[in-house]
């Protein structure tokens, strides 16, 4: 089993409101044209564990499309 960093993750800001950062851009991360930031920690907790999962099942799926194609 691999140790993989998740995409995004939650960052404090100074006035104690949440960001969703997303590593691979190293900016906030955006979803539906809003960018996730100003949130209470429990909001930006479930929209990171959300955006992850989406990630997760998008490489799932590039995974399985490469796998085919290489047949």
């Amino acid at each position: 089993m691999t140790n993989v960093t998740p995409r995004y993750d939650l960052i404090c800001d100074p006035l104690d409101r949440w960001i969703v950062w997303d590593h691979v851009t190293e900016s906030p991360a955006s979803f539906g044209g809003r960018i996730l930031d100003g949130l209470d920690e429990q909001e930006a907790s479930r929209l990171a564990d959300v955006m992850n999962e989406l990630q997760r099942r998008q490489q799932t799926l590039t995974d399985r499309v490469g796998k085919r194609s290489a047949r």
